[in-house]
């Protein structure tokens, strides 16, 4: 063996706040605030490091923003009287608590205004524009959650959130059953709305503010050093407050070859005759062929094999009902959970946008929702398949087996565009229905339906980046074109979507070439 110089590695090693936590909510579970109150968890974040959670019950059911007069610290989303901010960038508004915090403070708390509703106390905090829009977008699979854990779906109302558009005007996101459900709206900040409440939560807990005073002079968590002869090595890890302990250790130099071995395996490992059951770093004194000591050290990693759980949208059907079932991965450990903007390959793989491009790999769509399986859910293709289309060639053609949807937040439960492109289909050559044949439904495409495609908007500065990264077209939104559904709302009007607003309204399937742009973009399962 050839000489190894001695190069050791020390470690601080604090028990309990150096874990990473496993993500153990899925969309629609309980969380349990630590003051004892409860939500139901309706956004996990693409990174895995949390999420959202909203009230079970209505802070109020009526109230106020405020006074007419502009707060000057709080961000203003100005809009204009004649058209809307477009959506990409009212939906930069993402920190609920930083806004709730900024207007209790101007407003003194007062517990007649929106924000002095809710209880910051304990974590819940008027959602932000962005917060508010997504508990909207994913009303189809928290809606029955809420009722079942004691609480009530949102009202049919309008409902406040925490951005300010000028001195006199707030924004609401409507919630209502009409055509503008999901609709930002510049409201005066004296109109009476509702206000429910969400907080965030995380999966890592905080960590120690501690400071650390090696003798070599370094302050991290731990230093790399070469020592040539025996030296004793001492830190001094500090509290905020001067509370410190000093400990030493002395790394013993001599004359020895070394080698490092590396290995990943599951559950237990046979090194030679002893069992190791523990991940850890083993080291075993043979003799080289010199007739000198020979350390070789084992770095060993053992992986538990994955704990898997199933859970059913109902556990009790009847005869011909249709029933999910989800495998949940209860210990992900050491896997790469699929995320919002990730890209689906042509291979059925899945690359992170940072890794992109990989050698080899073609891109097929873009992911812009997962399920609670942590691994399928919806991509969207990379392009549009068409624009000015009509959905219908004949104004008066009700698809007999689609089920017609006559109210926009109804619309925005159906999640089926697979289904629904399937009926179409079958009813109708291209020339009768252009949007649904469009797709390239024999390879998995399919036209989305109303709730997909507004998950989809919804996403958009997630899945515009890997679009374009690509080769693919992002989904305009300055100007921006509507988006048919698959969604039907009855023998004259189908549902479609203006991506730049994310309004839903009802086109009229043979709209003529004078209508804004009517654009199919398909999407497909994964």
């Amino acid at each position: 063996m050839r000489y190894t110089k001695n190069v050791f590695v020390l470690f601080v090693i604090l028990l309990g706040w150096s874990r990473l936590f496993a993500q153990t909510y899925h969309l629609g579970d309980i969380y349990e605030a630590p003051d004892g109150s409860q939500g139901i968890v309706y956004y996990l974040n693409p990174d895995g490091s949390g999420g959202l959670v909203v009230a079970l019950h209505d802070a109020s059911a009526g109230c106020s923003w405020g006074e007419l007069v502009d707060i000057p610290s709080l961000q203003s989303y100005i809009r204009s009287d004649s058209y809307n901010t477009p959506v990409h960038v009212l939906m930069t508004d993402t920190s609920g608590y930083t806004n709730t915090i900024i207007i209790r403070a101007f407003q003194n708390n007062n517990p007649s205004f929106a924000a002095g509703v809710v209880d910051i106390a304990n974590g819940w905090v008027l959602p932000s524009l962005e917060q508010l829009a997504k508990l909207f977008g994913q009303l189809p699979f928290i809606s029955a959650a809420l009722v079942n854990a004691g609480g009530e779906e949102p009202a049919y109302s309008r409902y406040w959130c925490s951005a300010e558009c000028d001195s006199t005007r707030a924004w609401v996101v409507n919630f209502e059953n009409s055509y503008s459900a999901g609709n930002f709206l510049a409201m005066n900040k004296a109109n009476i709305y509702r206000v429910r409440a969400v907080r965030s939560f995380s999966y890592k807990e905080p960590q120690p503010e501690l400071s650390y005073t090696w003798s070599t002079g370094d302050t991290t968590t731990s230093i790399t050093v070469t020592p040539d002869q025996t030296t004793t090595y001492t830190v001094t890890v500090s509290t905020p407050g001067g509370c410190a302990d000093t400990v030493g250790h002395t790394i013993t130099v001599l004359p020895v070859d070394s080698v490092t071995i590396s290995v990943d395996t599951c559950d237990f490992y046979w090194w030679g005759d002893v069992h190791l059951t523990e991940s850890g770093t083993y080291t075993r004194t043979l003799i080289n062929t010199a007739g000198c000591d020979s350390v070789v050290t084992l770095q060993l990693t053992l992986v538990n094999p994955p704990e898997v759980t199933i859970t059913a949208t109902d556990d009790t059907v009847c005869e011909g009902e249709r029933v999910r079932l989800y495998a949940h991965l209860d210990n992900p450990v050491g896997v790469d959970p699929v995320s919002i903007g990730d890209i689906l390959c042509t291979d059925g793989s899945l690359v992170k946008p940072s890794a992109w491009p990989v050698p080899g790999k073609t891109a097929l769509g873009v992911v812009f929702y997962v399920d609670n399986t942590g691994e399928h859910g919806w991509a969207v293709h990379l392009q549009d398949q068409g624009e000015n289309i009509q959905w219908c060639s004949q104004s008066s053609s009700d698809v007999s087996s689609l089920t017609n949807i006559n109210t926009a937040r109804n619309a925005l439960m159906d999640l089926d565009g697979y289904s629904n492109t399937m009926k179409i289909r079958s009813e109708g050559n291209a020339s009768m229905y252009p949007a649904a044949w469009l797709v390239d439904f024999a390879n998995g495409w399919y036209l989305p339906a109303m709730g997909q495609l507004r998950l989809l908007v919804a996403e958009l500065s997630l899945v515009n980046p890997s679009l374009e990264m690509t080769g693919g077209s992002p989904i305009l939104t300055d100007p921006c074109p509507y988006y048919w559904s698959s969604t039907e709302r009855n023998y004259t009007y189908a549902w479609c979507l203006l991506s730049c607003y994310q309004t839903l309204t009802n086109g009229m399937k043979d709209f003529n070439m004078g209508y804004p742009q009517y654009s199919v973009r398909s999407v497909r399962n994964f």
